[in-house]
């Protein structure tokens, strides 16, 4: 069965952006450190195309549903930072 994918970027006061991505019902990975906001959305545009291969769609989180702040565990990503999606 298919688990529901969403994410969450948010700025912070130093410029950069972070990514929160929660991959129900108990896992969340948070990408911190993104220069711009198009870099981050590149990095959650190469996870569409991951998770879509594994038949669980990525949807951006409700912005008024999501908690504020996110408890996560430290930056679980890595197998994450290089992934690009295929260009045609």
């Amino acid at each position: 069965m298919a688990r529901r994918v969403y994410y969450r970027i948010s700025d912070r006061p130093d410029g950069c952006f972070d990514a929160v991505v929660t991959i129900e019902p108990d896992t969340v990975v948070r990408r911190e450190g993104f220069a711009s906001l198009a870099e981050a959305e590149d990095w959650i545009e190469g996870l569409r195309v991951l998770m879509a291969a594994l038949g669980a769609p990525v949807a951006q989180a409700d912005a008024a549903a999501a908690p504020a702040d996110v408890e996560t565990g430290p930056d679980r990503s890595y197998w994450l930072r290089d992934l690009r999606a295929a260009r045609s």
